[in-house]
């Protein structure tokens, strides 16, 4: 009697650990899922990224005179520089990637604005 309860509890258990395991991987999928679909939507917003109407955005170079400016780094010391406007959450974004000392930057700043939203920096 004793053996059949620890039985059904080791089943029981057993049947909730896969169920876990099941939703874990169907969420891992849906987010990666979404994440695609955004990336896509982002990407389609912005048709000609060299077109700068009325001088709405700030240009390419301010946005990165005021990237160096917050790491105080000259511009001749950087290398491997990309820089694209891109639509994020429906806000005009300069992404800006270069790298400088053995490390990789990465920021994005508001084109309209000129504010610095995000940046990640790591070893190269």
């Amino acid at each position: 009697m004793k053996k059949d309860k620890k039985n059904i509890v080791i089943v029981i258990l057993s049947i909730v650990i896969v169920v876990l395991l099941f939703f874990c991987i169907f969420m891992y999928f849906k987010i990666e899922y979404m994440d695609d679909v955004l990336d896509y939507k982002e990407d389609s917003c912005i048709t000609n990224t060299n077109v700068n109407e009325n001088n709405k955005y700030i240009s390419k170079d301010d946005a990165l005179a005021l990237v160096l400016k917050s790491l105080n780094i000259n511009k001749d010391s950087i290398y491997d520089l990309n820089i694209e406007l891109e639509n994020k959450f429906n806000t005009a974004v300069y992404e800006l990637d270069f790298k400088y000392n053995r490390y990789e930057y990465e920021f994005y700043v508001n084109a309209e604005s000129g504010e610095i939203l995000k940046s990640f920096i790591e070893r190269d």
